[in-house]
């Protein structure tokens, strides 16, 4: 077979495999750049922009066509990594795809066990195959375990500000969300109890959805505060489902408690924990993720609700290889990630003070406060005339002003209407451009 075949050979695989999405065979297909890249060591430069238009990305190309008159530097909205991802992953995707067949998969025992040896080694949480069960991602595993514990029309409570598609899988789950307000002091964000008790004490209420670290907020929830939730639970009779994606993005000076760190009855009774390579080794469209509960009747309840158990055969082998060989590149980009943020707050502080930051303690978001600069450009007015939000104007005037697509605040709930979200997991080169151009932005109101 010529090299000319084999390509085109490679090219039809992965267009016809199944669950693997378009962005994967275009990027492939379609862009010269990466027909030519090379995998790269290790050890490469995280600082190298490494270019994503016109690869089907959610998070670059979808913002050229909601804006298709403005020239984008820099798309900032989605969470995902800007970064290539381990090398040992795209290899030994590489090597599968040479196998030219995509027959259904036999889930290894393999990839379970690796499972199993991270949360033990990363986290000290022990976890055995039957209280595991993998799923087609984060959030349709928890639309699973809504449906399971939590009847039609009845409410489900999440803190608020909380993740946009949590209110999405919440609704198509059947149920409604029931906001908690976060409180907020000068964007130090901390759990209102009081109110948090009191929602979880309605009739109505089966589950309470945590997330940890938060997003957009970046919280790292305290062992006091997760007792204290596990007790409120208990007492109302309530399910725990603790959102833990972003668990392995930790600033340096913060910590992150599991929920299954915390031994105790109403714990082992009630929580369930919902984790993903996806965010951590950006693995996004593969589309794998996983669910885990002390209590086997949980699994066993959860797996009835949704057929949820799919397995994908590359995000399984991309997911192995994560968990087994993977780890001193997620430290690598940890770090880089910490120091991005550090970068971010420092410039804010000293350069843009009509904005109001407050460094997160997990996750690669910066949820940073532009309700001063909304009110310097009339957001609110210019918003009703154009009948969007004022997040919406804020978000264009970014576009055409600066060339920075942020994602805007007021998706992600109550409390979230004056905020933007930064992602700042890209490289540091783009990272200081894109400061540098909302500077310039700011300067020119």
């Amino acid at each position: 077979m010529t090299k000319d075949n084999i390509n085109k050979s490679r090219r039809r695989l992965i267009q016809s495999a199944g669950t693997i999405p378009l962005a994967v065979s275009t990027s492939i297909a379609l862009s010269d750049n990466h027909q030519k890249s090379q995998i790269k060591p290790l050890d490469s430069d995280l600082d190298e922009i490494y270019p994503r238009w016109k690869t089907d990305s959610a998070k670059w190309d979808l913002q050229t066509k909601r804006f298709p008159d403005q020239k984008i530097h820099a798309a900032m909205g989605i969470a995902d990594l800007d970064f290539r991802t381990a090398p040992e992953i795209t290899q030994a995707i590489a090597k599968r795809i040479m196998h030219e067949n995509w027959g259904y998969i036999l889930t290894p025992d393999s990839y379970y066990e690796s499972i199993i040896n991270w949360v033990e080694e990363r986290y000290g949480e022990n976890v055995s195959r039957d209280q595991l069960l993998l799923a087609t991602g984060v959030l349709p595993a928890i639309q699973s375990a809504i449906r399971a514990f939590c009847p039609k029309n009845s409410k489900v409570v999440l803190n608020s500000p909380g993740y946009s598609e949590l209110y999405v899988n919440i609704r198509k789950a059947h149920c409604v969300p029931d906001e908690s307000p976060l409180i907020n002091k000068g964007g130090s964000y901390s759990i209102d109890f009081d109110d948090l008790s009191q929602r979880l004490g309605q009739n109505d209420v089966h589950a309470f959805l945590l997330v940890n670290p938060h997003n957009p907020t970046g919280n790292c929830w305290t062992q006091e505060d997760l007792q204290k939730i596990a007790a409120i639970c208990e007492e109302n009779d309530v399910m725990l489902f603790s959102d833990e994606i972003h668990c392995d993005f930790i600033d340096e000076d913060a910590k992150f408690t599991p929920v299954y760190s915390i031994d105790t009855p109403a714990i082992h009774r009630r929580a369930v924990v919902f984790k993903s390579t996806t965010k951590s080794f950006n693995l996004s469209a593969f589309k794998t993720g996983y669910v885990y509960s002390h209590d086997k009747e949980i699994i066993s309840k959860i797996r009835d609700a949704g057929h949820i158990e799919f397995a994908n055969t590359l995000g399984v082998i991309a997911s192995e290889v994560a968990y087994n060989e993977s780890g001193k590149w997620l430290n690598k980009v940890s770090k880089y990630i910490n120091q991005n943020m550090r970068i971010t707050e420092e410039y804010i502080n000293q350069n843009i003070p009509i904005l109001k930051f407050h460094k997160p303690q997990g996750t690669y978001l910066a949820w940073i406060d532009f309700g001063a600069w909304m009110d310097n450009i009339d957001a609110k007015t210019n918003a009703e005339k154009g009948d969007e939000k004022e997040g919406d104007f804020m978000e264009r005037h970014l576009v055409e002003r600066a060339g920075i697509q942020l994602g805007r605040g007021y998706k992600f709930g109550t409390g979230g209407e004056r905020y933007m979200r930064m992602n700042v997991g890209t490289s540091k080169n783009l990272l200081k451009q894109a400061l540098e151009r909302i500077k310039m932005a700011a300067n020119n109101i």
